[in-house]
């Protein structure tokens, strides 16, 4: 890769980076809305004729009990074993999430208002598959579900080309006590949860990751039903200064890049030397590493290695690229990540790997993407339930208000919304 100074990036060049896939949506909406549109009229025959047409063949949607049950049989025990440390560690950040009932505010003498929570009653989980395993996936998506109450899972993931579900994601449904799974992916798995078919339930709010037919086609759906963000292909970005190791930043981008040719890896440093040697640090990796081809397309396409003249530009640029992923390999790493605003997930310190937050410290992996962590959070708890409102007046604390909502109700000329409290007090 080409090591630049971040200031002489063309405005062109560094319109497309921020951009990053974001402007391929617009592409491919009018396949998704054809795909979305059939699977609302013809449900489940419609699933199945994409799958076959994607090349999936598959007879029946749901899988079975004994499909779980031979891939439990035919994993092996030190995945089992992975599994399960991943799934001790999500659950125990997702319990610490919980939302506990608030303490009522008496805003007058007689009146308290205060929130509830609720957990959202049906949810779908998309979990990437067909080509790729994702288990840690299911696990990022359904273990908040559960801590949340969630009653009803439905789960959606691609099958491969023989119709089977790949094993390590059965054996994490197994783990985990989820029954509710179907064999659809892409637009069609999306339609299905958001308007239901005759063996898919319709849900009340769609999460997970996927590619871009999958983000576009939760975006289309979002309003039939609620979803998490939209949250596209991968990107990791790293603030480091001349204290950072090359050989980690350069594992780092290679990882996130390896997910797909629209991944992005961008670093950041005040050091030229820093940025030199993880350029060439990239070119050894990737000598040995097997998705070296999608990894240099990825960079290619949305990498960059730039040099700033202090930490702060570092900052400012990266508040406004708004990673998913953000590490920082600096002295004093907290102290950045104190002037950090809009990152989906930071990783503090050179031993914070890439890998770390996607498998096992129990943080969520499914993050917005393509300067979505401007407004749009790490996936959690909370974005499985809500808060319903609840208030009580006594008829002392209406007393108090009663004036003032007469009043209101004059200014706008709602007079039954005033005459709702003077009726309370006519003899």
């Amino acid at each position: 890769m080409k090591v630049v100074n971040l200031n002489d990036l063309k405005p062109k060049d560094l319109n497309r980076l921020l951009k990053r896939a974001s402007d391929n949506y617009q592409l491919v909406y009018p396949v998704v809305k054809k795909i979305i549109s059939d699977v609302k009229s013809r449900g489940d025959k419609a699933i199945l004729d994409y799958e076959k047409q994607f090349g999936a063949q598959i007879k029946s949607l749901k899988v079975t009990e004994n499909e779980i049950e031979k891939a439990f049989a035919n994993t092996d025990p030190k995945l089992i074993t992975a599994l399960k440390q991943s799934i001790k560690n999500i659950t125990a950040v997702a319990k610490s999430q919980l939302k506990s009932n608030e303490k009522p505010v008496q805003t007058e003498k007689g009146i308290a208002v205060w929130r509830e929570w609720r957990p959202i009653e049906k949810v779908g989980l998309y979990i990437p598959g067909g080509r790729a395993v994702y288990p840690s996936s299911l696990l990022m998506t359904a273990i908040p579900a559960q801590i949340a109450g969630c009653p009803e899972i439905v789960v959606v993931t691609p099958p491969n080309s023989d119709g089977e579900i790949n094993q390590p994601i059965l054996v994490a449904a197994k783990l985990l006590g989820i029954k509710n799974i179907f064999k659809t992916g892409g637009a069609q798995a999306i339609g299905a949860l958001a308007f239901g078919t005759t063996t898919i339930s319709k849900v009340y709010k769609i999460f997970g990751a996927g590619n871009l037919y999958v983000t576009a086609a939760k975006q289309l759906v979002f309003g039939e039903v609620n979803i998490d963000m939209p949250a596209g292909p991968s990107e990791v970005f790293v603030i480091a200064d001349q204290t950072a190791n090359p050989k980690f930043i350069a594992a780092d981008l290679i990882a996130d890049c390896e997910h797909g040719e629209d991944s992005a890896g961008v670093l950041i440093t005040t050091s030229k030397k820093i940025a030199e040697e993880t350029a060439k640090e990239i070119e050894t990796q990737l000598k040995s590493i097997p998705t070296s081809e999608r990894v240099r397309k990825s960079l290619k396409k949305n990498g960059l290695i730039a040099v700033t003249k202090s930490i702060d530009e570092a900052i400012d640029f990266t508040n406004e690229y708004a990673p998913e992923h953000l590490e920082i390999m600096t002295k004093n790493p907290k102290s950045v990540a104190a002037k950090i605003i809009n990152a989906g997930s930071v990783f503090l310190g050179d031993y914070t790997c890439k890998g770390s937050g996607d498998y096992a410290t129990g943080a969520n992996h499914v993050l917005p993407t393509g300067q979505n962590a401007k407004s749009f959070s790490a996936l959690s708890v909370d974005s499985f339930g809500k808060m319903i409102e609840i208030q009580e007046v006594t008829k002392e604390g209406l007393t108090e208000i009663r004036e003032t909502i007469e009043k209101f109700s004059a200014v706008e000329g709602l007079p039954g919304h005033g005459y709702s409290a003077t009726i309370r007090f006519e003899e």
